[in-house]
């Protein structure tokens, strides 16, 4: 049963093109990197690494259609591989993995970090991020709609256009 379910993965990863292959193998560790800084530091420490913080305005930065395929591309495989880590690769983690690739193609994001409120005792407040690439969620889209924008963060290549 575990070989059917790794070969499985591998599969899912061997169909891809070879630039995502790339991005699946710099991914996978970076993301349980990440998902220890979380445990590890404060998030105002690791918020430096989402960008430059510009409030709590929803923002939906300009883009190429080919920066904007290419945000896709980037989005599926972040997906992709959240799916596929031991560890839990829930929506900031994913977040700040597609920024890294969004990044370093220097394509503008925001990320918006919501929060919603709940009637429940043991959570009253759930949080959320997700990755903005023009109009498209590429990462946390699901159930983002529910959740208010606390705080945004502002790709770098988006501040160096205003000036």
């Amino acid at each position: 049963m575990l070989f059917h379910q790794i070969a499985r993965k591998l599969h899912a990863v061997w169909r891809l093109p070879h630039r995502e292959k790339l991005w699946v193998l710099l991914l996978y560790p970076y993301s349980g990197i990440v998902r220890a800084s979380l445990y590890l530091f404060h998030f105002k420490v690791l918020s430096r690494a989402l960008g430059q913080h510009y409030q709590n305005h929803t923002l939906s930065p300009l883009v190429s259609k080919s920066q904007r395929m290419r945000a896709w591309r980037i989005g599926r495989v972040v997906e992709l591989t959240a799916r596929y880590t031991p560890w839990e690769s829930k929506c900031l983690v994913q977040a700040v993995m597609a920024r890294t690739l969004l990044g370093f193609y220097g394509i503008p994001y925001i990320i918006h970090v919501g929060a919603l409120m709940t009637h429940d005792d043991k959570d009253p407040l759930k949080a959320h991020a997700w990755v903005k690439v023009g109009a498209l969620i590429i990462a946390g889209r699901e159930g983002h709609q529910a959740f208010a924008v606390v705080s945004s963060f502002v790709s770098k290549s988006l501040l160096n256009h205003d000036e």
